[in-house]
């Protein structure tokens, strides 16, 4: 049997339990809105919040994003309110469906208050994380009484995992919600099942059979919101093949194809009730499951304990869980596997256990290793498992008030010391350089502009920073020299113009992303920032922004650069300036020359011509080193030349000094101009 609880609570103790469950998801939500404030947009979120604003607008589907459209839609409801609120129609990403330009369009330039609009995106996703700790304390109530109920609840709600994912605009919270919500739907439909199971199929006809539709309709409401609700159907199919086999019935095996059809009109529904090239029920929810599938087949960098993957690890999933889950959880979880099996219970095993093993199991196959999150689904279920264990095991002889007071007071301190960093949070078994572990959304999921601004501010000085993200710096009052960053990012410099030189950076300060220092969205470029790894940063922004301070050594020189960066100078050649402060300037050799005041060094490519005929007299003879493509010269002090003319000053900044005519052509004339630049 699945019992309904252990001893019913008397009024006085429900409202009792009820006001602590509150109080509970009050400071969860409290938690969550006051963090949400202070971190900035990450990678995903403007993608999410345009294409669920793009569909309930305009009714597109078009915009390909690897997920299905639920969960963006779902943050885009508030924006409905907002009669100003503009979509990029006319762009040509628009009609390319390209939704990393569009969306970039739509919340950083063409409408107004972005920050605001990312933080009206979120809170739907924090009132359905609210939801699903409401759901996991009635389902741990239901079955073994309000000590289970609440430690369920606590369990779910103050996890700094959950906090941290329950805040922002992705599918992650609200497919956790309704991926519970179809196993209580069924778990609910069983209970009775087993409690009359002579009455076989006329069960399905009975009020219990709301149940099924309940579960069909998370059942859809998951599928409609990521394509890993998938693993639901293996856990339901296990459920009722054990269900029938156990009590001799095909009840349950029909009572999972009812759930099927609900949960499949429940998607065809949310597509529009469209048809997928004119004949198959789901419209554009095909066009997300093909891209996703191609995606996934796809190779992608992924990185655990420095080194990165093509096809992933089995050990990424069981390793993030054991770092990033709170030591207390483990300990707890710990504690009621071992009187699960001192005293097992076949059907705590079925609902709980097994849902979440084959939840587990499933993601450890999948090569995608990008992040915790991916795991959240399972979460519910095993902290269910815990509480339901340990109230039945712990009884009355445990004083069960006490310790349920204590495990929440801990989990109150845990959620409240972490604040307001869930994403980088890691347990005491990771040590102090956890950022080391793992990359991405685990860590550094572009969220902490916020922080970087705050800091900028508070201590006065420019910064160079490469940042792993999607959101605009300079929205969050940042002034920075873009350093190089993943393709997406915004506000990058011109790669012809970037100044840095990985293997001995200028001097200044650098605040540089931990996904971009493991370097494994960076492609080639993997090792770009490898000088920083080892080194001590001047601060720890968020948990995820480190900042360096690099010192000068040597005299400043002035260098200029004809068809090539200083990334891409010969170590030897560079090795010349004998010196870190590198100022650069940028030439076209062929029509142009520049003369530092105190002299300096020209480094051109062979396929840069070293001036014109007419530039000729004015390039310097000394040629330093050559090879691999590259020449240095030494840069003389500025020529004296007599231009025939005198001086004509412009505001004691720019000097004209003088020209001369090179060639004329019908209405075209060349000249040769200089000019001296303070």
């Amino acid at each position: 049997m699945v019992p309904a609880s252990d001893s019913e609570p008397s009024p006085v103790a429900r409202r009792r339990m009820r006001f602590v469950a509150a109080g509970l998801l009050l400071l969860a939500f409290g938690l969550m809105l006051s963090s949400a404030i202070r971190k900035s947009a990450t990678v995903d979120e403007q993608s999410h919040l345009f294409r669920g604003v793009a569909y309930l607008k305009s009714g597109a589907t078009h915009f390909l994003l690897g997920h299905p459209l639920l969960g963006g839609s779902l943050s885009a409801i508030p924006l409905l309110t907002e009669p100003e609120l503009q979509l990029p129609i006319a762009t040509p990403a628009w009609e390319a469906g390209d939704w990393s330009v569009a969306g970039d369009a739509f919340l950083w330039q063409i409408n107004e208050e972005p920050l605001r609009i990312v933080l009206l995106g979120r809170l739907p996703v924090i009132w359905l994380t609210l939801l699903l700790g409401a759901l996991v304390f009635r389902w741990g109530r239901e079955w073994a009484g309000p000590i289970a109920g609440l430690l369920a609840l606590v369990l779910v709600v103050l996890d700094p995992n959950v906090l941290a994912h329950g805040r922002f605009i992705t599918g992650d919270l609200p497919l956790v919600l309704f991926f519970l919500l179809a196993l209580y739907g069924f778990w609910r439909w069983a209970r009775c099942f087993l409690q009359h199971p002579s009455r076989g199929l006329g069960i399905l006809k009975e009020r219990p059979a709301l149940y099924l539709l309940l579960s069909g309709l998370g059942l859809g409401l998951a599928g409609a919101t990521k394509f890993n609700a998938a693993l639901l159907l293996p856990i339901l199919a296990v459920w009722a093949g054990i269900l029938a086999w156990r009590q001799r019935s095909m009840a349950p095996l029909l009572a999972v194809v009812v759930v099927g059809a609900a949960g499949w009109i429940t998607i065809w529904a949310i597509y529009g009730f469209a048809l997928w090239r004119g004949f198959l029920p789901g419209g554009a929810f095909w066009d997300d499951l093909l891209w996703q599938s191609t995606y996934v087949g796809d190779q992608h960098g992924v990185y655990l304990l420095g080194q990165t993957s093509a096809s992933g690890w089995l050990s990424y999933f069981p390793i993030a869980f054991g770092l990033k889950t709170p030591v207390i959880t483990l300990a707890l979880l710990g504690l009621a596997l071992y009187f699960f099996v001192k005293r097992p219970s076949g059907y705590l095993g079925l609902f709980l256990l097994l849902p979440a093993v084959v939840y587990f199991a499933g993601s450890m196959m999948v090569a995608l290793n990008i992040g915790y999150r991916y795991l959240l689904p399972m979460l519910p279920l095993l902290f269910l498992l815990v509480a339901i264990v340990l109230a039945k095991s712990f009884g009355q002889k445990y004083r069960p008030r006490a310790w349920l007071a204590a495990t929440i007071g801990l989990y109150v301190l845990l959620a409240i010391l972490a604040w307001p960093d869930y994403v980088p949070y890691y347990n005491v078994l990771a040590g102090r350089d956890s950022w080391t572990i793992l990359s991405d959304s685990n860590v550094d999921w572009g969220q902490d502009l916020v922080a970087l601004g705050t800091w900028q501010q508070g201590n006065e000085t420019p910064l160079k920073l490469s940042y792993f993200g999607t959101a605009h710096p300079s929205e969050y009052g940042l002034a920075v020299e873009s350093l190089p960053t993943w393709s997406p990012g915004p506000e990058q410099s011109d790669p012809a113009k970037q100044t840095f030189y990985p293997p001995d950076p200028a001097p200044g300060n650098y605040a540089i992303s931990v996904t971009n220092l493991h370097g494994v969205v960076l492609g080639t470029e993997r090792d770009i920032f490898a000088w920083f790894r080892d080194r001590e940063p001047l601060a720890r922004v968020g948990g995820s922004i480190f900042i360096y301070r690099v010192l000068r050594h040597g005299e400043s020189v002035d260098v200029v650069f004809s068809g090539l960066t200083p990334a891409d100078l010969e170590a030897d050649q560079h090795g010349q300036f004998g010196t870190n402060d590198v100022r650069v300037r940028w030439i076209d050799a062929a029509t142009s020359a520049i003369w530092p005041k105190d002299g300096g060094w020209l480094t051109v490519t062979d396929s840069q011509s070293t001036g014109s005929e007419e530039l000729a007299e004015f390039w310097p003879d000394d040629v330093v080193a050559d090879g691999a493509g590259q020449t240095l010269y030494r840069l003389p002090r500025p020529p004296e030349v007599d231009w025939g003319s005198e001086p004509v000053d412009f505001d004691e900044q720019l000097t004209f000094l003088g020209r001369k005519d090179l060639s004329e052509s019908g209405e075209m004339l060349s000249l040769l101009t200089a000019w001296r630049v303070r």
